[in-house]
């Protein structure tokens, strides 16, 4: 007859065996084992987290050092009320990524509210870690910026039927700075190069660029995204694809042999957009898990509350900066895609202007002597046109006609056209148009002929 303690041994036992034997249903079954196996079997990279480390740094986008104060000083100008506030933050522990156990990551990354599929390996890990680790006031800067932006993106986002967390694009892009441009011309916060934006519909010109338009970029992005899902049908694909152009996308899945998911084709990838998922995905975490790593959003002032108004005649900054008392700085930097400081608007092409409240009303008051002025001077113009239409020779008569409606005048040293037209009773205007001089202030030269109207 066995003992107690022989029986309980032998129980034990036999549970070691039935664990040891189903060890690997088990595993396949649990939560967190699942995370740490999203990736493909096929494609998975196996990288020592001091590889991972060395993988990042090597090619970090230059917007995750990005000068914040400056960030902090253009939202203060543009977008900031007087009233300052700080948000409340909690009060855990500090917590070092780098030594934290994976179990632990891989169950808070489980829990991000998301469709995306969130893998887990020592890239994701040194993602999350070049922010919460190395770059927290980052994270801080961020989090003040995005209680303005992320709510303009997901709206947009969640209108075009993407999943909202895309929006952390932005931060690897161009760490919430809508004046960014790189070196190869990449402009806004979604960094849209000029021929991606204009196949996107957004206008791009001389005076306009509406890569700068918080709203219509992020419209532009929405589609893009959309487009490169529809071609991909993975979402860690088309955000590669959003980073390196679905071509270089298509040639990494050929070279692999055909897999399709990111972690298949990743040794084929551009470095940058190899690093480009595990940024991503840190930026995600970082400001969903601030709380837990003591990161607190930075100090800011209320975010101004601000509207829009359809502009259907041309206006500078300067004449909406009389119009309304809105400082000059405050309209450029509430509305970047104007280029120039010139808004280009001309009959049935209406272009917005953003302004605080107060603004709006002020300008959309002033419009109405605007527009009348505007008009009287349209009307002028036409009217000078077709006088000189009536007073046009017969094309037989050019040359006799020319001859007797024009003097001609010798530039000397020192001329200008102001001075040129002053001294013969004509306007600059007219002088302008009988010589084909075009611009603000054309350049005259010494010894040159001018035609003066009589």
């Amino acid at each position: 007859m066995k003992t107690p303690i022989l029986r309980h041994a032998c129980v034990r036992i036999t549970t070691y065996i039935i664990l040891i034997c189903c060890l690997p249903t088990l595993l396949a079954a649990a939560p967190w084992y699942e995370s740490l196996d999203s990736v493909d079997t096929e494609g998975a990279i196996e990288l020592d987290a001091v590889t991972a480390r060395k993988e990042l740094r090597e090619s970090l986008p230059k917007s995750l050092d990005t000068d914040l104060g400056l960030l902090m000083e253009t939202w203060r100008t543009g977008y900031a009320t007087q009233q300052r506030f700080e948000v409340p933050c909690g009060s855990y522990k500090t917590e070092d990524i780098r030594s934290l156990s994976d179990s632990v990551l891989i169950s808070r990354l489980k829990a991000l509210p998301t469709v995306i599929p969130i893998p887990y390996n020592a890239m994701v890990k040194e993602g999350i870690a070049t922010y919460i680790s190395d770059r927290p006031r980052l994270i801080r800067v961020i989090l003040a910026l995005g209680d303005y932006y992320f709510p303009i993106m997901e709206e947009i986002f969640d209108r075009n039927g993407l999943p909202v967390e895309l929006v952390y694009l932005t931060v690897i892009e161009s760490a919430l700075n809508p004046f960014a441009v790189s070196p190869a011309g990449a402009s806004g916060l979604w960094q849209l190069m000029l021929p991606t934006g204009r196949s996107l519909g957004l206008t791009i010109n001389s005076l306009v660029d509406e890569r700068f338009d918080v709203y219509k970029s992020t419209e532009a992005a929405a589609i893009y995204l959309k487009q490169l899902y529809g071609l991909f049908d993975n979402w860690l694909l088309a955000i590669a694809a959003y980073n390196c152009g679905p071509g270089n996308v298509t040639k990494a899945i050929r070279r692999s042999g055909g897999k399709n998911t990111f972690w298949g084709v990743y040794p084929y990838l551009p470095r940058e957009t190899r690093n480009y998922i595990p940024l991503f995905i840190g930026a995600y975490y970082a400001c969903y898990y601030h709380n837990e790593h003591n990161i607190c959003p930075q100090a800011q002032s209320m975010p101004l509350a601000t509207d829009t108004l359809a502009v259907q005649i041309p206006l500078t900054f300067a004449q909406i900066s009389q119009s309304t008392g809105i400082p000059t700085e405050q309209i450029r930097t509430l509305n970047p895609q104007y280029k120039r400081g010139v808004i280009p608007a001309a009959g049935a092409t209406p272009y917005t202007i953003r302004l605080p409240l107060k603004g709006i009303s002020r300008l959309d008051e002033a419009l109405i002597y605007l527009r009348r002025n505007h008009k009287e001077e349209l009307s002028k113009q036409i009217s000078e046109a077709r006088e000189e239409i009536k007073q046009a020779p017969a094309p037989t008569q050019k040359s006799k006609a020319t001859k007797a409606r024009y003097k001609t005048y010798k530039v000397r040293r020192g001329d200008s056209l102001a001075k040129i037209a002053k001294r013969h009773g004509v306007s600059v205007a007219a002088l302008k148009r009988a010589n084909g001089l075009k611009g603000r202030n054309p350049k005259l030269r010494p010894g040159q002929r001018l035609k003066i109207p009589k």
